[in-house]
């Protein structure tokens, strides 16, 4: 199990290398096609003018993040567009209603209805298809915020063809596009998978809420990262699906933790998981009626979320003193700390952009996608234990149960098995046969050849026996040298007929060695002949008619 178990680490890893690379080497082939704005921009900032600014130093500039009510205007000679095929502007706003104009004219302008009715307004890519020029023309971006804190950092504006500046942002975001669309899939495939086996074991819920955790954390990081309506016409709503999916991941972390260590009985843990889940759900309802902007909870999420870090810190830690976690758990909350961690380095690096202190780095923004992937592996990994020691007990209770209804010397069924199968039977109005069988001679062969000798002569007849009865009837050893074979059903006639083929393979081992006489005796009775009584008295006439075969026999060898 170890060598699997460390197959799926270097799996893991190998995944991992593999995204870095390709993102590394793979680049698209028109990617330094796509002209980055980021240079020369004339600002005017509620009336305040900057020129010549770098937009990625703006914010460093301006010392402040924006209001609702600020405008800001970027403007900034463009070089001519005519060798462009399908020339294109894609542009990031927050929370803003924009107006776009291009050689003094307005090209586009949009979400402005939104705001004079009151409506929220979130954060997008914006595609402008630009018309060709032959010359240099001005550029200007109108930008009215409508919430608090739009702004900690400006996106410069892309330029280029269309479908080259589509992947040129799919590239530049490659690692958590390959994240989410892994952990949506993966997601998506674990829950069928456990669903499959919910019917057989019923613990197996943690895998089932920690599926639905990773496809909404892959929904997540798409919207978060504006990926999701390159591909998905989103109808404005990215912002609205990434803070949704963002505020379920806390209450799904309290489902996978109440499954992991059966919390879900627990009243502080119900008590905990229900406000948490009331947090999530309350700013989605008031956001749906149109009373509040999901965005303005945020903070009241965090919080949330920190809470739930404690929570689940202190419960594990109690549990791990009183009776310790065992491996498949071990994993699993594993898993769930570095998730945890990776949320933290997130939030802390969110703040000291919008602080002003310091951008986020690249590497904290992929802190959660990294750390999500991380918590995958782990439940992959605790699936993989949690089947395998499933499947051990299983396999240890179903040698336990043959060992208690299988006789130790033939391996076939004992009288314990035997006495249950017929008394099924005698539950239902069905007939069978009951085919009492004796072997001849056995105490002989004992007393002159030695046990091992008859052992072989018992186990030479139950091989005879399930060869020629073989998908036709039922067979046990009930005693020493006593058998049985119960036929039911279109089988019942069968029994001279099963036991003429038994006799004739004794007589063919015969022939091949003579140590000692193979043969057994038989009679056979049905339960149509019984008019009151169970399985015994149907095994007792055959018994007396077994009886009365063997007489026969001996009288014909005499």
């Amino acid at each position: 199990m170890r060598k699997k178990v460390l197959f799926l680490i270097i799996a893991f890893i190998v995944f991992q290398l593999q995204i870095v690379v390709w993102q590394l080497v793979f680049k698209p082939i028109h990617y330094r096609d796509v002209i980055v704005l980021n240079d020369g921009w004339t600002v005017n900032y509620n009336g305040a003018i900057y020129t010549d600014v770098k937009l990625s130093n703006l914010r460093n500039l301006l010392g402040t993040s924006t209001y609702a009510g600020d405008t800001i205007t970027m403007s900034k000679k463009i070089e001519p567009l005519a060798d462009h095929l399908s020339p294109t502007l894609m542009f990031e706003t927050n929370f803003s209603a924009w107006k776009l104009h291009f050689g003094g004219a307005e090209l586009a302008t949009h979400h402005y209805d939104k705001l004079q009715k009151g409506q929220f307004v979130g954060s997008e890519r914006n595609f402008v298809p630009m018309p060709s020029s032959t010359g240099e023309v001005n550029l200007e971006l109108e930008l009215y915020v409508t919430d608090d804190g739009a702004y900690s950092y400006y996106s410069a504006p892309l330029l280029g063809s269309y479908s080259d500046v589509l992947l040129y942002c799919v590239y530049t975001n490659m690692f958590v596009f390959m994240a989410s669309t892994f952990l949506i899939t993966f997601g998506l495939m674990f829950f069928a998978i456990t669903l499959g086996f919910k019917s057989t074991m019923p613990e197996i819920r943690m895998q089932t809420f920690a599926s639905l955790l990773f496809i909404t954390l892959g929904v997540w990081f798409l919207a978060q990262f504006k990926l999701f309506s390159l591909f998905v016409n989103t109808r404005g709503h990215e912002t609205e699906l990434e803070y949704i999916s963002l505020y379920l991941v806390v209450p799904l972390m309290y489902m996978v933790m109440g499954s992991m260590q059966d919390y879900l009985k627990k009243k502080i843990f119900i008590a905990f998981a229900s406000i948490s889940t009331l947090v999530a759900l309350l700013p989605i309802l008031l956001h749906t009626f149109g009373l509040v902007h999901i965005n303005k909870f945020l903070v009241v999420y965090q919080i949330d979320a920190l809470v739930l870090m404690i929570f689940m810190l202190v419960m594990l830690i109690k549990d791990y003193r009183r009776t310790g976690l065992n491996t498949s758990q071990s994993i699993q909350f594993a898993g769930q700390c570095v998730l945890a961690g990776s949320f933290i380095i997130n939030v802390l690096f969110y703040y000291l952009e919008v602080s002003g202190i310091s951008e986020q780095f690249m590497i904290s923004k992929m802190a959660v996608p990294m750390g999500a992937l991380c918590m995958a592996f782990a439940s992959l990994l605790n699936y993989y234990v949690y089947i395998s020691e499933t499947y051990a007990r299983k396999k240890e209770r179903a040698s336990l149960a043959h060992l208690a209804y299988a006789d130790g010397l033939t391996g076939i069924p004992n009288r314990s098995r035997y006495e249950k199968y017929l008394s099924d039977l005698d539950e239902t109005d069905e007939d069978y046969c009951i085919v009492s069988i004796d072997l001849n001679n056995l105490k002989t062969v004992n007393d002159h050849s030695g046990h091992l000798m008859g052992d072989r002569y018992l186990s030479e007849f139950t091989k005879a026996l399930e060869k020629n009865s073989l998908n036709k009837g039922f067979i046990a050893r009930i005693g020493g040298d006593e058998f049985v074979l119960v036929l039911t059903g279109e089988n019942m006639e069968l029994a001279d007929n099963i036991m003429g083929h038994v006799q004739r393979e004794l007589d063919r081992i015969n022939s091949l060695s003579k140590l000692y006489k193979r043969s057994a005796a038989y009679g056979y009775a049905f339960r149509h002949e019984i008019t009151a009584g169970d399985f015994n008295q149907v095994y007792l006439l055959a018994d007396q008619r077994m009886y009365r075969h063997k007489s026969e026999m001996k009288e014909k060898m005499a």
